[in-house]
Formats: C-alpha cells, sequence, structure tokens
C-alpha cells in the first residue's frame, strides 16, 4: 500500500505521521516513509514485510517522485528497453511515463495503483485497468492526499463522514459510484485512467476502452486452444514469479482447478503446491437447488489424486458466517459492502494460507470471465444470426431450469433483441415486472421511505443480485469492466487482517483481452457451454469434473449457520427502529417477520432462499458498517 502527500503551498493541516502510523495499523509498525520539501511519502510493501533501512521513494525525470503498489508483470522487459535493468517496479512505471506519456499504461502489464511527481509541479494518480488497485485522493488549494485506503486520510484529518447516497446504495444493493467513495469529500481514481492534479483541480482521462478488441481468429479450433495455453501459461508464470510459496484457492469448478493444474507445472521438481478449499459444515443436510453442487470436497480430492504435487487443505465453514471478522475487515477496508455476506466463506482459506506460512494465495476469480467463460450473450446472438439449431441446443442443454424449451428460446433468445419500451410492455402483460421486482429488490425497503422507487423496474437493470440477465456481448464486457473497478479496498483490508497477499491469476490483462476476442463458438457449440475450458481441461481434470455441468454453491450452508442465531439476529433487528441512518429506509417489522417465521428446512426456491440468505443477513452487516464508522456501536 502507498501514502502520499503534497502540500501545495507549504504547509497545510494535514497530518502525515498520524496517516502513517494508521497505515500501518495491522502490521503493528509503521512503514518506509520519506519526507522531501513539500511531498510525504511511504509504502507497507505487503502485509509481512519489514520497513527497507533508510528507505527512499523511486525517482526519475529532474528528481520527481514515483510510488507504485501492486505489480509489473512485464517490468523486466520494459527496463530492458528503457536501460534501467534491474529498476524497481516503480522506477520502471515512471521512465516509462516519462519516455511514452499515456501510451506507458498501454505497455504495461500489471495490477497497480500509481502515483507520480510530475516536472511542471503536478501529480498524476493512475490505476490499471480490469480491476487495478485501489486507490484513494482528496485534493483541495492546500494539500493533496493520497492513499491505497481511505483509513489514513482520516488520520491525517479528514472527517470520516458517509454520504448519504452511499448509504443509500449499500440499502438497495446499487452498484458502488465508480468516482465517489462511500465518505464525503474523499474520491476514488477509475481503473484505467489518469487524474491529472493540480492545487484544487483535476483532470481525469480514461485511456482504457474493454470494447476496444481486435477479434482473434484462427484456421482451426485446436489453434484456440492452443493459444489460450499459452496465454493461461504466461499468466500462472507471472504469478508464481512474484511469491516464495505460493498457495491457491481451489474449488471443484473448472476455472480454479485449470489454473492450479497449470500452476503445478511450475512447482520445483521434489515441492508441493499447497491448496485451500472451504466446505460446508458437519451438520449441512446436503440440500441444493437445481444447478447447483453444496460441496467443493469430493471434486478437489479427485483432483489432488490426480496431481500427487497438490497437497490439499480443507476449510470447514462451521464458524464462519456471514458476519465473520467484521469489523476488523470494517477497520482494514473503510467498507461494508453488502455482497460481504456472501463471500465470508473465503476466509477460512485465506486465514488457513497464512497460517501454512503461504506469502500469496492465488486464485481465479476471473475465471468465468476469460477461460470458463459461458458467453451468455450467445442466444440472441444466435437468433439475430439465423443460427436455429445452435439456440435450440442451447435451450434444450440448460441445467436447472424449470422453464420449457420454448420459453427459454423466448426469455434469452428473443426478448433481447427486440426494443426496450417492447420488453417492458411484455413483461407487464405477463405480470413478469413484479416477480422480478420481487426476486431482486431488497424486499427490507419501507414502502414509505424515499427509497421506495427501488422497488420497481430499475432494481432489475442495477441491483447487484441481477446475475441473469441476457446481454449483447459489448454490454457483458462493459458491465463486467465496470464491476471490476469497484470495492478493490477490500483486497487491502484482507491482505492487512489475514496477513497473506492476494492474487488473481485469471485477472492478467492479455488472458482477459484474448478470451473476450474470441468468436462465441469457442465457448459454445452444439449445446455444449464454457467449451474452452472443457477442451483446455482434457488430460487435466478428472473427466467427471471436466464434464460436470453443474455450478459450485459456496453458501451452501447457510441455513446451518444462521438458524442458531435466531434470537441473536432478532435482536439486531430491533435494534435497528431508533437508527439514525436506517431507521427510516429499512422495514424493521418486515425483518423481524422473517425471523419469527423462520423455516424448519432450508426454502426451496431462490427467492425464499434469498430474502434469508442475502438480504437479511446484508442489511444487519450494512447496519453494522455504519455504526462502526459513526461510532454508534461504542459504549
Amino acid at each position: 500500500m502507498i501514502l502520499f502527500q503534497r502540500e501545495w503551498r507549504g504547509s497545510s493541516w494535514a497530518q502525515p505521521r498520524r496517516a502513517l502510523q494508521s497505515l500501518g495499523l495491522f502490521a503493528g509498525r509503521a512503514p518506509s516513509f520519506e519526507q522531501s520539501g513539500s511531498d510525504f511519502l511511504a509504502e507497507l510493501a505487503s502485509p509481512r514485510a519489514r520497513p527497507a533501512p533508510a528507505w527512499r521513494a523511486a525517482r526519475y525525470t529532474d528528481g520527481c517522485p514515483a510510488l507504485f503498489s501492486g505489480w509489473l508483470d512485464n517490468a523486466i522487459e520494459l527496463a530492458s528497453e528503457l536501460g534501467i535493468p534491474g529498476a524497481s517496479p516503480a522506477r520502471v512505471y515512471a521512465e516509462s511515463y516519462a519516455r511514452w506519456g499515456t501510451q506507458a499504461d498501454r505497455r504495461a502489464i500489471g495490477c497497480y495503483a500509481a502515483v507520480l511527481g510530475l516536472p511542471d509541479g503536478r501529480v498524476r494518480l493512475s490505476r490499471s485497468p480490469w480491476g487495478g488497485r485501489s486507490l484513494f485522493y482528496y485534493n483541495d488549494a492546500e494539500v493533496l492526499l493520497a492513499c491505497s485506503i481511505p483509513r489514513p486520510l482520516f488520520a491525517a484529518g479528514l472527517k470520516q463522514d458517509l454520504r448519504p447516497e452511499a448509504i443509500d446504495r449499500l440499502v438497495t444493493m446499487e452498484l458502488p459510484h465508480p468516482e465517489e467513495s462511500l465518505f464525503q469529500q474523499i474520491r476514488i481514481v477509475p481503473h484505467g485512467s489518469e487524474i491529472l492534479v493540480e492545487p484544487g483541480r483535476e483532470q481525469t482521462v480514461r485511456w482504457y476502452d474493454p470494447l476496444d478488441l481486435a477479434p482473434v481468429r484462427f484456421k482451426r479450433d485446436a489453434d484456440y486452444v492452443a493459444a489460450a495455453e499459452a496465454k493461461l501459461e504466461e499468466a500462472v508464470r507471472a504469478a508464481m514469479a512474484g511469491a516464495k510459496r505460493p498457495g491457491f484457492a481451489l474449488s471443484g469448478g473448472l476455472d480454479s482447478a485449470l489454473v492450479c493444474a497449470e500452476a503445478l507445472r511450475h512447482v520445483p521438481a521434489g515441492e508441493r503446491l499447497p491448496s485451500f478449499t472451504f466446505h460446508p459444515s458437519t451438520d449441512y443436510d446436503g440440500q441444493v437447488l437445481p444447478g447447483k453442487f453444496g460441496s467443493d470436497r469430493p471434486w478437489v480430492e479427485e483432483f489432488a489424486r490426480m496431481h500427487p504435487a497438490l497437497d490439499p487443505h480443507f476449510c470447514d465453514n462451521a464458524g464462519t458466517d456471514f458476519d465473520d471478522r467484521a469489523e476488523q475487515v470494517f477497520a482494514a477496508s473503510s467498507a461494508g459492502y453488502p455482497a460481504r455476506v456472501l463471500g465470508t466463506v473465503h476466509h477460512g482459506p485465506m486465514r488457513e494460507a497464512a497460517v501454512q506460512g503461504c506469502d500469496w494465495l492465488l486464485g481465479a476469480d476471473m475465471g468465468n470471465l476469460t477461460i470458463s467463460n459461458s458467453a451468455i450473450w450467445a442466444a440472441p446472438e444466435f437468433l439475430r444470426r439465423g443460427q436455429w439449431l445452435e439456440l435450440l441446443r442451447l435451450a434444450e442443454g440448460q441445467v436447472g431450469s424449470a422453464w420449457p424449451v420454448w420459453r427459454r428460446i423466448a426469455a434469452q433468445g428473443l426478448m433481447p433483441n427486440l426494443p426496450g419500451g417492447l420488453q417492458a410492455a411484455i413483461r407487464r402483460a405477463m405480470g413478469k415486472s413484479d416477480r422480478e421486482r420481487n426476486r431482486y429488490a431488497n424486499p427490507f425497503i419501507r414502502q414509505d421511505s424515499r427509497l421506495a422507487a427501488w422497488r420497481e423496474e430499475e432494481a432489475i437493470v442495477n441491483n447487484l443480485m441481477t446475475t441473469d440477465r441476457s446481454e449483447t456481448r459489448a454490454a457483458y464486457i462493459r458491465a463486467n469492466y465496470d464491476a471490476c473497478s469497484l470495492g478493490m479496498e477490500l483486497v487491502h483490508g484482507h491482505e492487512q487482517v489475514f496477513g497473506i497477499g492476494l492474487r488473481d491469476v485469471t485477472a492478467y490483462r492479455p488472458l482477459i483481452e484474448f478470451c473476450l476476442a474470441l468468436p462465441t463458438d469457442q465457448f459454445v457449440r452444439h449445446g455444449e457451454t464454457r467449451r474452452l475450458a472443457r477442451r483446455l481441461a482434457k488430460g487435466k481434470l478428472p473427466e467427471a469434473q471436466r464434464v460436470n455441468r453443474l455450478y459450485g454453491e459456496h453458501n451452501a450452508d447457510w441455513f446451518q449457520r444462521m438458524s442458531p442465531r435466531r434470537g441473536e439476529l432478532r435482536q439486531a433487528v430491533t435494534a435497528l427502529r431508533d437508527h439514525p441512518q436506517l431507521g427510516g429506509i429499512i422495514d424493521v417489522e418486515a425483518m423481524e417477520r422473517a425471523i419469527d417465521n423462520w423455516p424448519e428446512r432450508a426454502p426451496g426456491t431462490p427467492e425464499e432462499i434469498n430474502v434469508l440468505r442475502f438480504y437479511l443477513p446484508a442489511m444487519l452487516y450494512v447496519a453494522r458498517f455504519v455504526d462502526h464508522t459513526t461510532g454508534r456501536n461504542q459504549p
């Protein structure tokens, strides 16, 4: 993580030493820092790194400073081209900008955020595309503050005041704002962008366009597989190069197993690669929705038998509920996004990997965007192109859908090709609008509140729970790119809490751009989905896993974990009645009824499950975050 302060007028109200102590809060020590003229610069290289003696920030043109957070996978190649072999990533990046300007970011391959002092006195803030490391900033006529996370900015002197509209977004489940943080006065550097900062003014340049892709075309099917294997090998080699003792977050699906199989090829002879997999608690009853499987463990055990160099570790979900380590995560990241209640099952692998001495935990979170893409845009594309047989086979092969084939074709192939107004009219005529609204809009918003409008049609479009939209390829790419920019402070937060570096191998930009430029039939053909991944997996995954069409349900045991806590949850809900920020918008009575009518067995429909598994704990999680931030939870 990095911290930068520039005093535009020689002195200001900001307290950099306090910010420095805050940056090192979870490390238990102050990070490396340098104070030079009007600049204060600090770096915390990793959760376990010790301060470098006599550390100095990288310098480039005219002695201007450079800070860099993250990794630069082609640093060696760039350094050679620039004539500075062995230079640090910060200096390589800075010298690249000095020579090539914004084109330097196009040449750079990595995941990063950077701060550069410019020769003309301005400061340049930047982030790489596709989820670059987070960077927050405050700027006025006196001072510029920039940091990987918000917490040190508060320590420097800014007030920790939540934006009212940010609270609304948390409650309605609307995606976070791409440039405004949760807090007043603090802004976010968008990924794939640069911001040129001067006293009291900023200019944002979004240099990256995720749709600017050159189509990838080969003569033979086998050529696509070979090219994908080469890109995946690049991504794995880059990730492994930065780790002394890597571990791998492994599931029973296609994407993480494919990446892990490639990683095993890079493990030195005689050594083993530790993997970490969460699984349901022992009292889990095995109930799961159609199209899903409840436990990754059996699949990982079979995979391990096929790969003796794998050292599998399994983490029981027992005791890791939706609010696991909530206050620690709030303090580390200054974030309390409601979707996090579905992600705490990943705490077990992070915790265990750190215990086993791993310095990095690698994963494949963007696998479904890249090598394991299912091309959800395929159905409307097949209809537009008159590929009727492909459309039929795709509809027939769907797993877990209760709809007849004709309705799948109408909903997924025809509807997305109709004008928006006509689509809405058809939904209203079928009564579908109400059903979708109930499924995707937060059922615990008061009908008489200012947020009641979010129980209307726009909830279907903007709600983060809306995961089954049929889209064009361009809309799919844009939506995923926009989502990648958001909430990245949680990565820094989890690294601080668990003391381990986190890296998504499949977030390697050349791999992303390659996969998104492939023809649709490389992902879907003759009713077979995720076709690229299944071909890549031949001989690398057990055959049953390679052809499995089910998806893993990461929170299959939510009912067993939450049921014993009903009394505790009921008390927490009742306490929201007089909540100063949430009491007027959250329907406390509805939440109480949901707990009072708790079923004896887990519900059997997605709509019922979402109410209890997601919306109920999400509102409690948001409330805890607001209380943590405002100090309301303090005695």
